[in-house]
């Protein structure tokens, strides 16, 4: 009997260990997973970095409104970087007001730190961060690092066709101020899987998108 209870009180022990170290475990990869994701939004790049940023009135025609948010806003870090791409994205926001416009009012009073540097619609442009900072918006932090974030707007009643093309413009425009090549221009997609920009990818269009750049970037 005595046997039996010093076995079973090993095993009670062993099992009482074996949980500690498995709530010791889930507990460090939480705080790991934290410091992760906080390095992902917050960790300074390296020295090496594009000082220079512009703030265009227009491009090739196309009217840009530079409403930067405040510093303090949580969708503005301040932190300056590399700049190495330039990210394509989509709003995937089909509300009819969901314009350039829109979308720099939202911004402005966010608390969201999910950020992108301008928004694209069919008749302007909104520039929300200096292009040598680094925003939140490629769910991967090559992309937020090094990469300008462009919001296309696909609100509903838009012409699509015309946003595609004020894109290119600013595309352009972008590539020959930071003497970046075709190959800068990336998309969400490219950076964290996210199927995104949505209508671009479905369509097959991306290649005809930086074709379109081109046209303009050699004018």
């Amino acid at each position: 009997m005595k046997n039996r209870q010093k076995i079973f009180r090993i095993i009670v022990a062993f099992l009482i260990i074996c949980i500690i170290l498995l709530i010791a475990k889930i507990i460090i990869q939480s705080i790991y997973w934290r410091i992760e994701d906080a390095s992902e939004q917050f960790e300074l790049p390296e020295t090496d970095i594009t000082e220079k940023t512009c703030f265009p009135d227009n491009v090739y025609g196309v009217t840009v409104h530079n409403e930067i948010i405040d510093i303090d806003n949580s969708a503005r870090k301040g932190i300056k970087r590399k700049i190495k791409y330039i990210v394509i994205h989509e709003t995937n926001n089909y509300n009819k007001m969901a314009t350039a416009a829109g979308h720099a009012a939202y911004l402005k009073i966010s608390k969201n730190s999910t950020s992108w540097h301008y928004t694209v619609d069919e008749t302007e442009i909104y520039h929300h961060i200096p292009d040598n900072e680094i925003a939140n918006h490629a769910g991967e932090r090559t992309g937020n690092r090094y990469g300008i974030g462009i919001e296309l707007c696909v609100n509903d009643g838009s012409d699509f066709e015309k946003t595609f093309d004020n894109a290119a413009k600013l595309v352009a425009y972008l590539l020959k101020e930071y003497d970046l090549n075709i190959n800068s221009i990336k998309t969400h997609n490219d950076f964290s899987g996210s199927y995104c920009p949505r209508r671009i990818l479905s369509n097959g269009r991306f290649d005809e998108f930086k074709n379109k750049v081109l046209e303009y970037y050699s004018k």
